[in-house]
């Protein structure tokens, strides 16, 4: 008996020391962040991180998530991938093995993509706003994506320069990653389709690159109509500075990767007439919740980063995995809470910050949006048929 209890004693003084911040409460529910929390993406990284924590601590305030009678916290257990792909398959094993998590946030393309054989075989769900096309077209049953693909926001926004912008000819600038090529397939095949030609191609390095005047220069020379440009927020705003201080009068057409950040960094003035898609419509009141994150609950943790869109998806993935733990009556089961969360979308108004309408079978999210102008700044809607 005494050999028993020293060794069990010694077993728990291993997983507090080997795995010290594991949570031992039965009644708590711990979701992964996997995303870039240093380096020059970090700040995509650190907006998710910050969004999850935001919904998580909302969730706990209001009494937690209630599942069979008893009351979850949940803990948000994050991973620095650093935006390498192998980073992140390490981080999600880590993850489930340290706390057991059932679901996880992903937003970068590669890293997800890297993580979708491996997440079936540990039984984790992805959710996520990653961009790539494949995502939920390989049969993975544990997979949900709540913006559009990469593909489907350049289709629009090809649209958009040619119906709004008048283009007759396009330049590229891209990201050299899985986000980056799926867009420019997405730009090449609708343009073909709309006969606008394309007379540059060039791609940038948003992990390393802070000088794209190379790049500028050539698309200069190319004297295109309109250069599509799909980069996350310091890469973008770097590019448009440059773009400025070359000369360019080009209008761009940003990505969704050109958020606050990059509105801030380029200057209001700098992308007056710029178009992007606005990720909802002036019809729906979901940015009821986008306004109380902006001005209410984000401020309230006193983060010193400035809010963005990433967070803002964040902290709408983790209301749609509470919300479905709930309906499948489980914390646990990966697979349920994904077949639930069709069920539980679009959220109630004062938590929807996705605007995901529903999900269909292949954990494709639907989104209503539009295409914006920007004005002083600011995305006014503009009409692009």
């Amino acid at each position: 008996m005494g050999r028993i209890i020293k060794g069990a004693a010694v077993l728990v003084f291993l997983l507090l020391v080997v795995f010290p911040s594991y949570s031992l409460a039965a009644n708590v529910v711990n979701i992964g962040v996997i995303m870039p929390l240093t380096g020059k993406v970090a700040f995509v990284g650190i907006d998710t991180l910050h969004g999850a924590q935001i919904a998580a601590k909302q969730i706990n305030d209001e009494g937690g998530i209630k599942v069979n009678g008893k009351k979850y916290k949940v803990e948000i257990r994050s991973y620095d991938s650093q935006a390498s792909a192998a980073k992140a398959v390490a981080g999600l094993q880590l993850l489930k093995d340290r706390y057991d998590v059932p679901a996880v946030i992903m937003g970068l393309s590669g890293s997800t993509m890297a993580c979708l054989e491996k997440n079936q075989r540990l039984k984790v769900l992805i959710i996520g706003f990653f961009k790539h096309p494949l995502a939920t077209k390989q049969g993975n049953k544990l997979v949900l994506r709540h913006q559009q693909t990469a593909i489907d926001d350049a289709k629009s926004l090809a649209k958009a320069a040619a119906t709004v912008l008048h283009a007759k000819t396009y330049a590229l600038l891209s990201t050299a990653n899985e986000w980056g090529k799926a867009a420019v397939k997405g730009y090449e095949e609708e343009f073909k389709k709309l006969g606008v030609k394309q007379v540059a191609n060039e791609w940038l390095d948003e992990r390393s690159q802070t000088d794209f005047r190379g790049q500028l220069t050539k698309i200069k020379a190319a004297h295109p109509d309109v250069i599509m440009l799909t980069a996350h927020d310091e890469a973008s705003a770097g590019a448009v500075t440059q773009a400025h201080e070359l000369g360019i009068k080009t209008p761009f057409v940003v990505s969704p990767g050109f958020g606050d950040t990059a509105v801030k960094l380029a200057g209001a003035k700098n992308i007056e007439g710029y178009l992007k898609r606005i990720e909802f419509t002036s019809k729906t009141p979901w940015p009821m919740a986008n306004a109380n994150y902006r001005n209410n609950l984000y401020p309230a943790m006193n983060y010193k980063q400035k809010a963005a869109a990433f967070g803002i998806n964040a902290y709408g993935s983790i209301w749609i995995l509470a919300k479905a733990m709930e309906k499948a009556g489980t914390t646990t089961d990966a697979y349920k809470i994904r077949q639930a969360a069709a069920s539980v979308v679009p959220l109630p108004e004062k938590y929807n910050t996705t605007g995901i309408t529903t999900f269909k079978p292949d954990g494709e999210g639907v989104v209503a949006g539009e295409i914006g102008v920007y004005r002083n700044g600011k995305l006014v809607p503009v009409k692009a048929k």
